[in-house]
């Protein structure tokens, strides 16, 4: 149903039937086409295009209605001609694309995908789709992780959706297969009744959801749409979104359109009943745009809402307000473009441990909408930005619409909500559970090996305590985790230091090992980062050497790029940081460093840092600081001292080859200048031979004056006078790597 990705429009317009014979049948269809009624717009554009099957327009138009009724088979057909016209609208290729990919046509979906970003390169939210086409094998896999099943006895063959829990006894969701008695008024988008709410109730005896009934007052369930709510258990209210209308009256926008706004409602336990006052719940409501999918925290002080308002990323967002001291809420804050895209997301759903539930159209998925969570990372109290939204695959997604996830306060039982194939209706309600995995680990002495029992362990999430356990008499510890998580674990043991872990927990998690360094002990922090960013590298190898013994002991570095190891007293160590990229031509040079323990006293704490250089194959990199006398080439002493940078990077990668070349500036002649740089550049290469590194490693350049850097020009009819400053930056020295 349409209406779940543009929130609930409304039409107030009501047709005229004197149009039909005064117009003709393209002109009867835009009518139907301006008022939302897509459905009854085909019948009059298919019989047009009956008449003139190449006419551009029609075609636009039916590809265009059969998209906003969700119709994703018809809308490829018609989207297919238009996109492979020599003159055809980039929007089309974007529109054939994703009806390729609601209909599982991944590869030819690519080419439409790839050909939209080539006339369109700053669509971040697009390109994230193509490359999760790469990605759909594995999210369609069933993992194992969810049992998923079909809420057969409250759905019905209409649409039902938009759940929200209600206390421990049962939820609350909006359908629209309740029929007016006395009046057919009908969505024109949908050409069904407009939506209510139902309350669904646990059956006593079972425990399980099995009867349901309309929400019952004065106020809910009146003309017009009744949608998604939230409830506010603190304060026994309802926080619905509905169409803006009072009583019988509705208010359209600009565009004739009534949009959806925020209200809310009480609950009178003393009458058993909802209150009789609906009143508006939020002050930024509006009659222009649409304000709807509340979703309220845990403690009621945070409200997530959808809102297709202007200022956004794409056509509907997610925002988020805060109740102020004496209950009125802030300004929304937009989520951001971590998670709004040039897509739509909506239906957020905050969890008891803060994880945000929300569905998209723009992120990596599966097609059509899908459910994606993401976690806050806040700096004191305020949020600063949101972790990389992960798909929560299938079962959960499908290439159909999915959306409305909601979690209980156990965060193992829930509801979500998709028009998928062999439903009850057009959506249905479905209930999962959460399965999880058991995360196993060990603690034990980083010295020895010997397992820690006893051992104090912590389980925490993005900062939030997740569990406790004390290790067993193996050092072992257990606890329950969801996959695609990160966690961090946190030991205690009188007699060693803290130790801190953190793992990344997958289908088949690993065994979480905890190295314990004990009290007394000296410790190696090693930190690698970037040379040019400066930012720390994580998933980098780090390789500590006891040169006595020659053992080795390797470490993978952490998010923030560190690796701790335990070291010998009075004993010297080799370091090598290494990194790979994933790409052919590009690396991280590896870097190699001393350390010594020789006078250190336990217990103590060694630092290093090990900077890593990312190149490129055939990109020239300057060589610092190398100068040479007036019409010499002979290595200077300083200039020796930067050449024996190069030495050591030569050194520390062995199987690099090079070209070493030399520049001058244009001041003398282009033979002259050819000729000194050629003889610079093989002093250059002799000097590195010279220190150990095999000549046939490296090739001399000399390039004179042909390849300036900057306009300095000395000869010839368009002479461009420098200073020295600019003259210096010409002459200069560079290698290139020609293999690594």
């Amino acid at each position: 149903m349409i209406f779940k990705k543009t929130l609930i429009t409304l039409l107030v317009a009501v047709l005229s039937n004197a149009a039909f014979a005064e117009s003709p049948i393209v002109k009867v269809g835009d009518w139907y086409f301006k008022q939302f009624d897509y459905q009854k717009a085909i019948l009059y554009y298919e019989r047009a295009l009956q008449k003139d099957a190449k006419n551009v327009y029609v075609l636009q138009k039916l590809a265009d209605s059969y998209r906003l009724i969700n119709n994703a088979e018809k809308a490829e057909g018609y989207y297919a001609e238009l996109a492979s016209k020599d003159n055809a609208n980039v929007i089309n290729k974007l529109y054939y694309a994703e009806s390729l990919r609601a209909n599982q046509k991944y590869a030819e979906a690519k080419v439409y995908y790839k050909q939209y970003i080539d006339a369109v390169p700053n669509d971040a939210s697009v390109k994230a789709r193509l490359k999760g086409i790469d990605q759909v094998e594995e999210l369609s896999k069933d993992k194992g992780f969810y049992e998923v099943q079909n809420m057969s006895s409250i759905n019905s063959p209409y649409s039902d959706f938009g759940v929200s829990l209600y206390k421990d006894t049962g939820i609350f969701f909006c359908s629209n297969r309740f029929p007016d008695a006395y009046v057919k008024r009908v969505d024109n988008w949908t050409h069904n009744s407009f939506l209510q709410i139902y309350q669904a109730f646990k059956d006593d005896s079972t425990g399980k959801i099995s009867k349901c009934d309309m929400m019952r007052g004065r106020e809910p369930n009146k003309k017009f749409h009744e949608g998604t709510s939230t409830y506010n258990q603190k304060m026994d209210e309802l926080y619905i979104d509905r169409s803006n209308y009072n009583g019988k009256r509705a208010f359209p926008s600009a565009d004739k359109t009534v949009k959806l706004k925020i209200y809310r409602i009480v609950y009178l336990p003393d009458q058993s009943r909802w209150g009789d006052e609906l009143i508006e719940a939020v002050p930024f409501n509006d009659k222009e745009y649409s304000v709807g999918h509340p979703s309220l925290s845990k403690d009621a002080k945070t409200l997530y809402f959808a809102s297709d308002k202007p200022g956004g990323y794409g056509g509907v967002d997610i925002y988020y307000t805060t109740r102020e001291i004496g209950g009125n809420w802030s300004t929304p804050v937009n989520l951001g473009p971590k998670i709004n895209t040039s897509g739509d997301e909506m239906f957020p759903h905050i969890a008891n441990d803060g994880v945000l539930y929300f569905a998209s159209t723009g992120h990596v998925g599966l097609g059509g909408l899908d459910i994606y969570s993401t976690s806050s990372v806040k700096t004191g109290n305020k949020i600063t930005t949101w972790t990389d939204p992960e798909n929560l695959a299938y079962p959960i997604n499908t290439n159909a619409d999915d959306f409305g996830y909601v979690i209980n306060a156990d965060n193992k039982k829930g509801y979500f909500c998709s028009n998928r194939a062999n439903g009850q209706g057009d959506d249905d309600i479905y209930s999962f559970v959460k399965k999880g995995i058991i995360l196993n680990g060990v603690v034990f002495d980083a010295a020895t090996g010997l397992p820690l029992p006893g051992a104090k362990v912590v389980m925490k999430e993005e900062d939030v305590e997740k569990g406790k356990a004390d290790a067993g008499k193996e050092g072992d510890f257990t606890f329950p985790a969801t996959p695609g998580r990160k966690y961090k674990f946190y030991a205690t043991m009188p007699g060693y230091l803290p130790a801190e872990v953190t793992a990344d927990v997958k289908e088949k998690p690993e065994l979480v090992k905890i190295p314990m360094v004990a009290e007394g002990g000296i410790t190696l922090e090693v930190t690698v980062i970037d040379r040019k960013t400066k930012d720390p590298l994580e998933s980098a190898k780090v390789k500590v050497t006891n040169l006595t013994t020659k053992k080795d002991e390797v470490c993978t570095t952490n998010k923030d790029g560190k690796c701790v190891f335990t070291l010998e007293p009075n004993t010297n160590y080799g370091l090598e940081g290494s990194k790979e990229t994933g790409e052919p031509d590009t690396k991280y040079l590896t870097v190699t460093a001393t350390v010594s323990t020789i006078g250190k006293k336990a217990p103590a704490t060694l630092y290093q840092t090990l900077e890593l250089e990312k190149v490129r194959k055939g990109v020239a990199i300057k060589i610092e600081n190398i100068y040479y006398d007036l019409d010499k080439w002979f290595i200077r002493p300083d200039a020796a001292k930067e050449l024996d940078k190069l030495v050591k990077i030569m050194k520390d990668n062995p199987t690099m080859e090079i070209e070493l070349s030399s520049h001058t500036d244009c001041r003398a002649t282009a033979k002259y200048n050819m000729q000194l740089s050629s003889k610079r550049a093989e002093s250059a290469v002799n000097y590195i031979a010279s220190q150990g590194v095999e000549g046939r490693r490296m090739i001399a350049a000399g390039y004179g004056e042909s390849r300036l850097v900057n306009k300095c020009q000395c000869e010839g009819t368009s002479v461009v006078p420098c200073t020295d400053e600019q003259h210096q930056e010409n002459r200069r020295t560079e290698f290139k790597i020609l293999k690594f």
